[in-house]
């Protein structure tokens, strides 16, 4: 089926949904009064559409040939759409809400497949079928879901849910669209009760997408997984989990490391063997670059005086002249495997306000050190992202 197709497809979908949503409120719900930080089920159906009748609005006068104006700042646009509808009657919203998808299907229709499949308008970091399901499906179904969840209807919820994930997973096979396809399929069957297919679904979503795994800690689609010894696994290894359920501090501690640790792992092994031991110089060789973040972890994670891991890699010096006595990436994975052991049990061991006595160079508090290790590992990580990107390699993502 051709990309217009699917989209027009999936808008009439997200009107279906829309008008289902509305349909099954109680009066109660409907006459509920809101603030902007509680907004009521009127609220959420005229947020949803100011978003869809931005774009549309913006797709028509692309295809004008008029100039193009920079799109509102996220939140003061939602503030002045809760102030312009706050007081608007449902006939009122609805009228808003059929407008603005006549709209999109319209501008939908008189776009090519070209162009469906070209950049964004505005950007070239997404295609514009995606930005027009994003917006026109995805964040209403999304609201819409959160409204169900909040009210006790979670099987209402899972199946807005499963139906996107039926719409929207033929449009693309990059692992990122389907890592994101999986991960909402585990929300959907997590919302119905079913725990082990909701395992699966997110095993594989984390797998295609490891960029979702620190947001599905804190999902509230998945809360009946984050007990489970199951999702636990999915989430951390083992050695982690201390640490995750020491203190706030710790858990924030670790779960920031565990994301940089994540792009390091992908930054090192994104090279090509030829490149990893290549560099104009010693902060643009990968291999050095990378022992020096491994050995000022494993160095600031001690919990007493000579405190370090025992890998032989610890007596290499990063700047080593000789590239070829440098590890391997396989064998600088190996020395991570242990420091990340290491640090773990570091973070949850410590006292984070207690005075800084090993490094006093890094702050006054042992948490000084901890956010000074963190920041100079993210520094270098971000020497080794801009060498790939430099030479041509993709770097990690954002997590």
């Amino acid at each position: 089926m051709a990309i217009k197709d699917q989209i027009l497809t999936i808008l009439e979908k997200s009107r279906t949904a829309e008008l289902e949503f509305i349909a099954n409120l109680t009066e109660i719900q409907k006459g509920a009064p809101g603030t902007y930080e509680n907004w009521t089920a009127k609220d959420n159906v005229a947020h949803s559409n100011y978003w869809v009748d931005v774009r549309g609005a913006r797709i028509v006068t692309f295809l004008s040939g008029e100039e193009l104006k920079s799109l509102p700042q996220y939140e003061q646009a939602n503030s002045e759409c809760y102030e312009q509808f706050a007081d608007s009657s449902w006939d009122e919203v609805q009228a808003f809400a059929e407008g603005a998808h006549k709209q999109i299907v319209e501008a939908v229709r008189r776009l090519d497949e070209e162009a469906l499949m070209g950049s964004a308008i505005g950007t070239e970091e997404r295609k514009l079928w995606d930005e027009i399901v994003e917006i026109a499906y995805t964040h209403k179904l999304n609201h819409y879901s959160q409204f169900y969840q909040d009210h006790g209807q979670k099987k209402k919820a899972g199946q807005l849910l499963s139906e996107w994930v039926e719409l929207v997973s033929p449009l693309d096979e990059e692992p990122e669209w389907q890592g994101n396809v999986h991960y909402n399929a585990a929300c959907s069957l997590a919302l119905a009760g079913d725990t082990e297919g909701a395992l699966v679904e997110l095993r594989k979503g984390l797998e295609l997408r490891p960029s979702s795994k620190a947001w599905s800690r804190l999902d509230s689609d998945l809360e009946s997984l984050h007990n489970l010894p199951e999702y636990k696994e999915l989430y951390a290894p083992a050695f982690w989990w201390e640490a995750l359920e020491a203190n706030p501090q710790a858990e924030a501690v670790a779960d920031q490391f565990m994301r940089m640790l994540s792009m390091f792992r992908i930054a090192v092994s994104a090279f090509s063997e030829e490149a990893w031991r290549e560099g104009d110089s010693l902060y643009q060789r990968p291999a050095g670059l990378a022992l020096h973040i491994a050995q000022s972890i494993d160095f600031y994670s001690a919990l007493k005086p000579g405190d370090r891991s025992e890998d032989p890699l610890t007596q290499i010096a990063w700047e080593e002249r000789d590239a070829a006595k440098l590890p391997s990436q396989k064998e600088l994975l190996g020395y991570l495997d242990k420091v990340e052991v290491r640090l773990a049990s570091f973070i949850a061991m410590s006292d984070f306000q207690a005075d800084e006595k090993l490094f006093p160079w890094t702050g006054i508090t042992v948490l000084s050190r901890v956010q000074y290790n963190l920041r100079h590992a993210q520094h270098h990580l971000a020497d080794m992202a801009m060498e790939l990107q430099r030479r041509g390699f993709r770097p990690p993502d954002w997590q």
